[in-house]
């Protein structure tokens, strides 16, 4: 008895330890069955795998269709022919995208619905092409019409067949067509995610408001018109006699009077003829739908994925649904109770009494304010130009610009020699000026529609491996949302509670080493965002054309005549700026990395917006080869300035320019340019050629480190008095270098320019330069840019616009060709070439250097420190003689002027001087 109790006892045992070997067997082969999971390559290669095997079939199933695989392929023709008929032509290419849609979007509801429609109206195509051909008959057996469609390879086979079999009995020939089609009609709306009727509403609805508009509109204009013709007479009278009697002021008064009332009537016009605008398109992608198993909603939340226009990859992106209401509104386009509170507004009673009153109320107080020559455009049928203009997300603003007659004279002069002012000859003819012909916009290139970019599975993986990585490192955020640009991706990672934003920039290396970028810049935190951007270089860049920004609305209607198109953001949208509200620009970064580029969209983009009357321009281009393109222009002040000695002197006349505008502003009490202009083209006491209209002034100085060698006292003084007092006066400075050193970039200089564009650097150090922080050193070059204008609180990064040499070229011909020859200003010529004789004269003067002024000069360079005494005890010479040297360095820019019992500051290193001694002694 005890024995086979212990017996049962270890057999029982024995099972036990069984159980708990069977147990750590399991969980061993569970942790294996886990890591394989984890490869995240894994899914990857199920999915190409699949995808290349059914290529393979559809393939064989084309070949098969034809009769051009063999005996098998005979076999399978008879199969599909027999089950689709006419249908089997087109199954190889539904199985192959059918699949590989579904496998694009797996998990996702919606997609699992657009492939079951297509399924089912494939059926209903294989029914209604066995009706149509071959037609149905009681007496024909399903088998039959296997073998019918197999032989013949039409009809719609057994398929085909059985469905009209079980509707035909029915229904009839007409229910059969009937039901048939309004089960196609049904599939297409859920495939294509449209409804009918919903799409006949609304467009029905916006063609009455539409007609409702047009009719209010053509009110307001005949209610407008007929008052101003009444009230023309009495006006110009009443103005005639005003002007006798009263003086100077009351002309001011009238002026101001006027502008008042031009204001009230733009106010009223834009708020009548103010449309609705949508907001521009983007797609989002919801981070629960991603691709991959260890993505879940507990760790990463919502992935909204913006897209520029550049980028169409052909798969459908939805927002994250989570009510029906949200699902109806998706595919419908407005639910039921948006349209059930639509439909009774739709004619509001009363409405055009309300309207009628507000125009005759505005009518009244228009009246009282408006000019003469308002009402002689109207009695004219003139109407004023309206421009609706709609920066950004800002409110609408209406511009409402009237066209004025210039009676200026202008005297025209031809070059001979390219840029040689020496040999200008002077055409004192003066021509009747033509009006200006803007260049087409085919003489661009089109921007091309590749499909370029990352793909949004590439996005989602890097997304998931960029929040792994900072988790790895203890570091725990959320994607909140990803940017995708022509160049450049932006994640945008939301921190946990408690996580400093210093410990995600300091692991940038680590960052870049895991998603094996080639660099890799975190904003942190990006502006007006509770959240850190981190942008990594696409794997392949996108060009942005210049064509493709000045064909867009944000330069179209920008009221700026020097509006500047810079090229696009991360998110795509289209960066344009206004060069007035700047008003000066600093343009830097290293050889190669787009400055040239950048300037000749800036050149392009006034030629395309203004006309000479109203923007001159004045290159300066010491490298000869970049600038001298555009002589000929109409534009062009005076020809490109390839000297760097004339240079100093061109800057010196914009100067003289400023100030004698100054003074034109004292006599008739305006603040700025705009102002004079305006009071010259409405008081008619200022009418003559004493007063004239100036135009804006844009100063282009390609490289301003050779000029800072040549005559650095100068041409800085000159930059400096621009830059504080220009703006007002309407000149505008842009310089470029692309030595962003501090002898270059002087603090000076910094401080009265404050818009910068910062283009690839070397270094930390000259991004600091550039834009008082670093981050231009992680640029991609060729156009990659900070963008950082006045009233930015940090720089932007912008893909800026290519425009190739060929382009240039090509507009510049045509301008030279459809235009008038360039109008050079012979006063200006003259000035320039009398302060340059003046200066080789000096120059000539000085050239009688000292004897030791060559080793003075390198001694000093050398020791970092300049003082009289100190070149007196080394060459053993007078106080006289040293302090002559001292001045010829000083001169010369090696070093600084002098600053009481202070040294003098060291400007220029040991290869500079060598070089100026090379060029210049």
């Amino acid at each position: 008895m005890a024995a086979s109790q212990n017996k049962s006892y270890k057999s029982g045992s024995k099972r036990q330890t069984n159980r708990t070997t069977g147990k750590r067997k399991s969980t061993g082969s569970k942790k294996v069955h886990n890591k394989i999971n984890d490869d995240p390559n894994k899914e990857l290669y199920h999915d190409e795998i699949t995808l290349i095997i059914t290529l393979v079939i559809s393939l064989l199933l084309i070949l098969s269709n034809f009769n051009l695989s063999g005996s098998f392929g005979k076999t399978i023709n008879g199969i599909t022919f027999g089950l689709f008929g006419f249908a089997a032509y087109l199954l190889p290419f539904f199985l192959f995208f059918g699949i590989a849609f579904y496998i694009a979007n797996r998990g996702n509801p919606i997609a699992l619905r657009k492939l079951i429609s297509s399924i089912i109206l494939g059926i209903i195509f294989t029914a209604l092409i066995q009706l149509t051909i071959v037609g149905y008959s009681s007496d024909i057996k399903l088998t039959e019409y296997y073998i019918s469609s197999a032989k013949l390879k039409n009809g719609g086979g057994i398929i085909g067949g059985l469905l009209c079999r079980l509707l035909y009995p029915l229904f009839g020939a007409v229910g059969t067509y009937i039901i048939l089609i309004a089960f196609m009609i049904i599939s297409f709306m859920f495939i294509t995610g449209k409804a009918l009727f919903a799409y006949l509403s609304s467009k029905s609805e916006e063609s009455l408001n539409q007609i409702r508009e047009r009719r209010i509109r053509q009110e307001e204009e005949d209610v407008y018109e007929e008052n101003a013709e009444e009230e023309a007479v009495p006006r110009r009278k009443a103005r005639t006699v005003l002007l006798k009697k009263n003086d100077l002021s009351t002309d001011i008064k009238d002026s101001t009077a006027n502008n008042s009332g031009k204001a009230a009537e733009d106010g009223f016009l834009s708020m009548l003829k103010k449309k609705k605008t949508r907001p521009g398109k983007e797609d989002t992608i919801n981070a629960a739908n991603f691709d991959m198993e260890e993505i879940t909603s507990s760790t990463v939340s919502d992935i909204s994925i913006q897209r520029s226009g550049l980028y169409t990859d052909g798969t459908s992106t939805v927002d994250k649904i989570d009510t029906i209401d949200e699902q109806m509104k998706l595919k419908f386009g407005k639910n039921t109770e948006e349209l059930n509170e639509m439909q009774p507004n739709v004619e509001r009673p009363g409405i055009d009494e309300d309207i009628e009153k507000l125009l005759h109320a505005a009518n009244e107080d228009i009246e009282l304010q408006t000019n003469e020559k308002a009402a002689e455009a109207f009695k004219n049928d003139e109407q004023p130009q309206i421009t609706t203009t709609q920066p950004g997300n800002a409110a609408e603003t209406t511009d409402f610009s009237r066209n004025s007659m210039e009676k200026s004279e202008k005297k025209f002069i031809t070059a001979e020699g390219g840029s040689n002012l020496d040999e200008i000859k002077i055409n004192q003819n003066s021509e009747e000026k033509k009006t200006y012909i803007f260049p087409p916009l085919n003489l661009l290139s089109k921007p091309k529609n590749d499909t370029k970019g990352m793909m949004d599975r590439d996005l989602k993986e890097t997304a998931l491996k960029l929040q792994k990585t900072l988790e790895s490192f203890g570091v725990r955020v959320t994607v909140t949302n990803v940017s995708c640009g022509p160049a450049v991706t932006r994640y945008e990672l939301q921190p946990e509670q408690g996580v400093k934003v210093s410990r995600i920039t300091g692991l940038a290396d680590d960052i870049k080493l895991n998603l094996a970028a080639a660099d890799v810049r975190i904003e942190a935190p990006i502006p007006g965002k509770a959240a850190v951007g981190i942008e990594v270089p696409n794997k392949e860049n996108s060009a942005v054309m210049f064509r493709e920004l000045i064909e867009s609305k944000d330069f179209k209607q920008h009221p700026s005549d020097i509006a500047f198109a810079v090229g696009k953001d991360i998110g795509g949208q289209t960066i344009v700026t206004d060069i007035g509200k700047m008003p000066h620009l600093l343009i830097a970064g290293a050889t190669g990395s787009g400055k040239s580029v950048c300037i000749n969209t800036l050149i392009m983009s006034i030629l395309y917006k203004a006309k000479p009357s109203d923007v001159r321009m004045i290159m300066v281009d010491p490298k000869v080869v970049e600038l001298s393109v555009y002589n000929g222009i109409p534009h062009l002040l005076i020809p490109v300035v390839t000297d760097p000695k004339k240079a100093s002197a061109a800057l010196n006349w914009a100067v003289m320019e400023m100030t004698e505008r100054y003074n034109k502003f004292a006599d008739l009490g305006v603040r700025d340019v705009k102002g004079y202009n305006e009071k010259v083209a409405t008081v008619a006491e200022y009418q003559d050629e004493r007063y004239q209209k100036l135009p804006q002034i844009v100063i282009i100085v390609d490289e301003l480190a050779d000029l800072m060698m040549v005559a650095p006292g100068e041409v800085e003084d000159a930059i400096c008095r621009l830059a504080q007092m220009a703006r007002a006066a309407g000149l505008h400075l842009i310089i470029a270098t692309q030595r962003p050193s501090v002898n270059v970039i002087t603090g000076l200089i910094k401080a009265n320019i404050p818009s910068r564009i910062a283009f690839s650097v070397s270094s930390a150090i000259d991004s600091r330069t550039i834009i008082d922080g670093s981050g231009a050193e992680k640029l991609l070059g060729k156009g990659d840019m900070l963008f950082f204008p006045s009233g930015y609180p940090k720089p932007v990064r912008v893909q800026g616009a290519f425009i190739s040499d060929k382009e240039v070229s090509a507009v510049v011909e045509f301008l030279t060709a459809q235009n008038s020859a360039a109008e050079y200003n012979e006063e200006v010529v003259n000035k320039i070439s009398n302060a340059q004789a003046v200066e080789n004269s000096t120059s000539a003067a000085a050239n009688d250097r000292d004897d030791y002024f060559i080793e003075a000069g390198k001694f000093i360079i050398d020791k970092d420190k300049a003082s009289i005494g100190m070149l007196q005890r080394v060459y053993k010479i007078g106080f006289n003689r040293a302090a002559r040297i001292m001045d010829q360095l000083s001169e010369a820019g090696v070093v600084g002027p002098e600053e009481g019992t202070k040294p003098r500051k060291i400007l220029m290193s040991l290869e500079e001087f060598e070089q100026y001694v090379d060029e210049y002694i």
